[in-house]
């Protein structure tokens, strides 16, 4: 093999997995595993394949974890999504308690406006 092709597969080991680069809470990263290279030339195919079979292993590991991920993130940004709207219902609510509405709905999405 190439030392090029050797190179970049040390350099891949390297890199950190999907499920090793992702923080907890909602503020993950996920990211996709880095896709396994495959020898074009029939001779490093040959004298390679188990190390590329290992790749394949690999990513099809790291897959799995990044579909969790999404999955999880997914999750979290909705329930957020979820909490903001009430907050976003509640500043109505008082906006309308304290006589605020008109000036504030300027931006307001429901707000007509009148000539």
């Amino acid at each position: 093999m190439s030392r090029a092709i050797l190179a970049l597969m040390a350099a891949l080991a390297l890199v950190p997995t999907a499920a090793q680069a992702q923080s907890a809470g909602s503020n993950r990263v996920c990211l996709p595993p880095v896709e396994p290279y495959v020898p074009s030339s029939d001779d490093e195919f040959r004298a390679y394949a188990d190390m590329v079979s290992d790749d394949f292993n690999r990513y099809f590991r790291e897959i799995t974890d990044y579909f969790i991920c999404m999955d999880e993130t997914r999750q979290a940004v909705f329930e957020r999504a979820r909490d903001v709207s009430k907050a976003h219902q509640a500043f109505w609510q008082r906006s309308d308690e304290l006589g605020v509405t008109e000036r504030a709905a300027t931006n307001r999405p429901d707000a007509v406006s009148h000539p």
